[in-house]
């Protein structure tokens, strides 16, 4: 049997050196079980934070499950804002070495050719910021995983009419009184309020991914 097209892949990530817990893996669960509970056929996927390992398990799961739309979570550990990311490069680094210590040894996409996001960028923005949450567009996603992903979801998405969108967030605010409020810096976001806007911005890519086919 065939197994239906899903309205909407989730991505995050898995831990990476100096990041024991990486707070996307708990959003892009929690945003998926949103989705479905608004009536969307909605997956979340973790990859792995390695070159070897989280790229290929990517492509592999998008060309198998073909989603009608992608929403990608990543950390930006020392971002003071959440980042609408406008393209995706395919950077990656080999300054940055990857959660296994390894580092990419393909060539990157060349930067004059960014892939853009298929999405509606400042329609995520304003969900975000409905919420008060200080975010901003952002055209650069990074050279680490997160870039080299966003383009590995862009590329075979260019023309298809599938929206696809990155967005980093900072550390988020702790749960309330396991930390003075006057030691947590106000930029940080609460994650029922992220997690509320996030499913939003997911709707809206879903229902774009629907209209496209």
């Amino acid at each position: 049997m065939t197994q239906a097209r899903p309205d909407i892949l989730v991505t995050g990530f898995g831990p990476f050196p100096r990041v024991r817990v990486n707070p996307t893996t708990a959003l892009a669960r929690a945003v998926t079980k949103r989705l479905r509970a608004a009536g969307f056929a909605a997956d979340a996927l973790i990859l792995e934070t390695s070159y070897a390992g989280g790229l290929p398990r990517l492509r592999a799961h998008l060309a198998d499950s073909r989603p009608r739309a992608i929403l990608m979570l990543g950390l930006a550990a020392r971002a003071r804002k959440i980042r609408v990311e406008l393209f995706g490069r395919g950077h990656a680094s080999p300054l940055h070495p990857d959660v296994s210590g390894a580092t990419p040894t393909a060539r990157p996409v060349p930067a004059a050719l960014p892939l853009r996001t298929t999405a509606h960028p400042q329609a995520a923005l304003a969900a975000l910021r409905r919420r008060g949450l200080r975010s901003a567009l952002s055209p650069s996603a990074g050279r680490y995983l997160c870039d080299a992903c966003y383009a590995a979801a862009l590329r075979p998405n260019r023309s298809s009419g599938v929206p696809v969108i990155f967005i980093h967030v900072p550390w988020l605010r702790p749960a309330p009184g396991s930390r003075p409020a006057k030691r947590v810096a106000g930029f940080r976001p609460a994650r029922a309020v992220l997690v509320a806007s996030l499913a939003e911005i997911g709707a809206a890519l879903a229902r774009q991914g629907r209209r496209a086919g």
